[in-house]
């Protein structure tokens, strides 16, 4: 595993270390996730994120969902498996790093490209280099291969990837992961993009766990009562 040092950090889009209102919405969905099980009885460890479309937020929340599991002395990898547009690894200025794409079409060890980023706990998987055919290096053997090796490596991997009514990867790789979540924006995805997304996911053979509502407004009163107890 490199242990490259950038100058970055995960603060873009991220949840703070105290405790907001967001911050618990994220550990709402952890512990609903932390009592669900795979097929086999096993807790739940690889997680994919989409969306019907772009722009709804499935980047945000899969990095803030490994923030969470991170900041709870889990050990996690974030990979970004948007081959087209990844904006994690744009997000993070490590556009030009080897990642996943080199490790999918190299025998090399799937660590290799791994980074250790400034939040204890929380490692991250540039896309790599943008290949001309995405898709193809996904749904291999190969990918399963290093799957497998990151879940020995780590208690949670979590995947960013493209949207699902517009490319198919997503549909791929939540066909090899214990979990589909979907990410709905609050007045923006229409219904029908959401039941149609599930049903393609569905027939890959993908298992939808649940969706995340993004960029719904809250009032004040509503912000503050989830201290209550």
């Amino acid at each position: 595993m490199r242990n490259d040092h950038y100058s970055h950090s995960f603060l873009p889009n991220v949840i703070d270390t105290g405790g907001t209102f967001i911050a618990e919405r994220f550990r709402a969905i952890k512990t609903n996730l932390q009592f669900m099980r795979t097929d086999k009885g096993k807790p739940i460890q690889t997680l994919v994120f989409t969306s019907a479309h772009k722009g709804e937020g499935k980047s945000f929340c899969a990095l803030n969902l490994a923030i969470t599991y991170a900041r709870q002395n889990l050990k996690v990898l974030l990979v970004d498996a948007d081959l087209y547009k990844p904006k994690l690894t744009s997000q993070f200025k490590m556009k030009y790093r080897e990642g996943l794409s080199n490790i999918l079409t190299e025998d090399t060890d799937p660590m290799e490209y791994v980074q250790e980023g400034c939040e204890e706990n929380l490692h991250f998987l540039p896309s790599g280099i943008v290949p001309p055919n995405p898709l193809e290096l996904i749904n291999t053997e190969r990918m399963k291969e290093v799957l497998d090796t990151y879940k020995e490596a780590f208690d949670l991997v979590v995947f960013d990837t493209p949207p699902v009514l517009l490319l198919n990867d997503g549909r791929i790789l939540g066909s090899m992961c214990d979990g589909v979540i979907l990410t709905v924006r609050s007045n923006v995805t229409k219904e029908k993009d959401v039941l149609q997304a599930i049903d393609l996911i569905n027939r890959a053979e993908g298992r939808v766990v649940g969706s995340i509502l993004n960029g719904k407004k809250y009032g004040t009163r509503e912000m503050k009562t989830y201290s209550y107890y």
